[in-house]
């Protein structure tokens, strides 16, 4: 079993704290002690791809297309962070997030983050977890050295990356190249 990137990096960022500091008041302690962070492993593929299920559609992934993924992100050091919570009574991954770093060259070769892929499973919603991965992800671009984190999200969500401190900017432009014009 392999983890995408060292756990030791969760320690460095204090995530056990921000985790506390999120959730203390929204969940009991039962339910809290049974939560475990760290990143995203080989062998959560079928964990992983169903609760991204409830985010968008995931499509037909087997297991070796994504153990394939997953060792193309490991050869991209410093690069993908997917950070999943898991509850270990039940062996299941019950919300997840992901802080991609792209290296740019402007600003003097600087490091820019994008989150994306932010889900909470259903029946855990309204616990802050969303929240906690969050500023997870952020603590982790800016111990990285990212002068910016963005993200896309639909227009219901903006509020709640407002909360978090994120500002919106217009004019977000896509072009999708999977469906025809």
């Amino acid at each position: 079993m392999d983890d995408l990137f060292s756990p030791k990096l969760l320690e460095v960022v204090g995530i056990d704290r921000l985790l506390h500091a999120n959730v203390k008041d929204k969940i009991s302690e039962a339910v809290r002690n049974n939560i475990r962070v760290r990143p995203l492993c080989s062998s959560d593929h079928e964990s992983y791809l169903q609760l991204l299920c409830e985010l968008t559609d995931v499509g037909s992934v087997g297991y070796q297309e994504y153990i394939a993924t997953f060792n193309q992100m490991m050869r991209c050091p410093d690069t993908y962070y997917i950070l999943v919570l898991e509850n270990t009574s039940s062996n299941r991954i019950i919300a997840a997030a992901t802080l991609v770093i792209e290296r740019k060259f402007i600003h003097s070769c600087a490091k820019r983050g994008h989150i994306e892929d932010l889900v909470v499973c259903s029946e855990y919603r309204g616990n802050n977890f969303g929240k906690f991965l969050v500023e997870a992800l952020v603590a982790i671009g800016k111990h990285r050295g990212c002068y910016k984190i963005s993200l896309d999200c639909k227009d219901d969500k903006v509020r709640f990356y407002e909360r978090i401190g994120f500002v919106r900017l217009n004019n977000m432009m896509y072009l999708r190249l999977d469906t025809p014009p």
